[in-house]
């Protein structure tokens, strides 16, 4: 069991910044593939399914627009810039004594998890 041997008030948000770092990493690799996939489909090399009911481009009806990996890249993109945000919060603490990062905490965090959730289950 892991814990924290010598912590103020709070514990040091490097932790964060740790944790965040590793969920950037997860939503890379989602990145990456599924820009390949888009690649892979603009050459008809690889396609995404494509329900009977799902309509194509609002501009051109029959083009099959990969569409799940269009959602995990922005959401991707997302994730990646979250750790900038804990490293920012872990500088500007002041000897681990104030709790005045609480809220972008209560955001980043939790976001940060139900994205890649939401990545993975695309």
């Amino acid at each position: 069991e892991k814990v924290i041997p010598v912590s103020g008030q709070t514990y040091t948000r490097k932790i964060d910044y740790n944790i965040l770092s590793v969920l950037s990493g997860i939503a890379q690799s989602a990145y990456k593939m599924c820009g390949d996939i888009r690649l892979l489909s603009n050459l008809k090399e690889i396609e995404e399914p494509f329900s009977k009911t799902q309509i194509g481009s609002s501009a051109m009806a029959y083009k099959r627009n990969p569409m799940r990996s269009e959602r995990v890249a922005s959401l991707a993109r997302y994730v990646m810039g979250l750790p900038s945000m804990a490293a920012s919060t872990h500088s500007n603490q002041w000897f681990e004594r104030t709790l005045d990062d609480s809220a972008i905490r209560r955001m980043y965090l939790p976001e940060g998890f139900l994205t890649i959730d939401v990545i993975l289950n695309l």
